[in-house]
């Protein structure tokens, strides 16, 4: 998918959406392995007559949500379960790579994630979408584009099927560029209206390894270039046509180079709408004939690893005491205490004050 770097999200890290004050979004956002609750290990909770629990993976009969019975559904400890939605596109990407490019990298980086990923981290994977908000590729042949409103509508529902069966941990993995917007809106929704942490987070949120691709191919190389070629001569290669791999300059490195442009970029932190063919006519971007298979071993391995950091630390987040506050007790206000250490009021207040007051709606004398 199209990176955009420096816009929309950060180099590294994830958003997830919480309805109250920036600052809670912060600080929820920095829930790091220090300020972990301990969990006691969790099962099934099985009756009389369930399987062996030698059948299970952490929490789990199974990975995949389509796999499982509704049985089994009842059965989850719905407290702790992680469901993940691959979102992605099916998109151009040039003369030298397939429309399935953007599928192609989500299921890579996903699969490695899940091998590297702890048995007991209760994640469950959604069947992946691989349909997204593509029109920017519109004008080349082969391109499947949803609209604004219906992929907002289809993640939507799906996010309120999950939260019916009880889940309310949803990821929204995304492998495309151009809808991180669209899933920041959905998971703001989805917590203002049904209480669930909603992660999006794409396989470029973590930025990539140092020091394999040069500065102008990280500034520019936004689509089909060095980075999405040496990923897919990883995975796919089978698909990958090198012969017609080139150097497809970007319109936007005309414009840096050119001493006229030093904040309006297609790429930069300041940008403006535009289509694939603006940037170049082959509808790719970046140096893609400078692609190899060893670099997008590392870009794979270093995108799996950070996010199944990260779907540990979704498994440590408690929701209901972060959001909702859970019961009153020492229970969430040492859990306060521990999410947002030092966070007190201007008057003197303790933390628990603090956290009555901003979840319960009750103030302390």
């Amino acid at each position: 998918g199209t990176f955009h770097r420096g816009r929309h999200l950060p180099p590294v890290g994830t958003m997830f959406a919480v309805s109250s004050s920036a600052g809670l979004a912060a600080a929820s956002a920095r829930v790091h392995a220090s300020h972990r609750r301990p969990r006691p290990a969790r099962r099934l909770r099985a009756s009389s007559s369930s399987s062996s629990a030698s059948s299970t993976v952490g929490t789990l009969p199974r990975r995949n949500w389509s796999e499982m019975t509704t049985n089994e559904f009842e059965r989850l400890d719905k407290d702790r379960v992680i469901a993940l939605l691959p979102v992605g596109a099916t998109e151009q990407h040039g003369p030298h790579l397939p429309v399935c490019v953007d599928a192609a990298i989500n299921a890579g980086v996903l699969n490695r994630a899940m091998e590297l990923l702890p048995p007991e981290i209760p994640l469950t994977r959604l069947p992946p979408l691989p349909f997204g908000k593509s029109v920017e590729h519109d004008d080349f042949a082969g391109t499947i584009s949803l609209g604004t409103d219906t992929l907002m509508a289809a993640w939507t529902d799906i996010g309120e099927s999950v939260r019916r069966a009880g889940v309310k941990k949803l990821v929204l993995f995304n492998s495309h560029g151009g809808q991180p917007q669209v899933a920041e809106i959905v998971a703001r929704d989805l917590r203002r209206r049904l209480g669930m942490l909603v992660v999006t987070v794409d396989w470029f949120s973590f930025g990539l390894p140092e020091a394999l691709f040069d500065d102008d191919e990280l500034r520019h190389g936004l689509h089909g270039g060095d980075v999405e070629t040496s990923v897919m001569l990883h995975l796919r290669p089978d698909l990958v046509d090198m012969s017609k791999a080139g150097d497809f300059r970007s319109a936007g490195r005309d414009m840096e180079e050119s001493g006229d442009f030093k904040l309006l970029t297609p790429e930069g932190g300041v940008g403006f709408g535009w289509l694939a063919q603006d940037l170049n006519p082959s509808g790719a971007t970046g140096n893609a004939s400078a692609a190899t298979a060893e670099k997008g071993r590392a870009c794979v391995e270093h995108a799996a690893s950070r996010l199944a950091d990260l779907l540990k630390e979704v498994d440590d987040f408690d929701v209901d005491c972060a959001f909702r506050g859970g019961a009153s007790g020492e229970y969430c206000t040492s859990n306060y205490r521990r999410m947002w250490p030092g966070r007190e009021d201007g008057g003197g207040g303790s933390a628990e004050s603090k956290y009555k007051s901003h979840y319960t709606g009750t103030r302390s004398s």
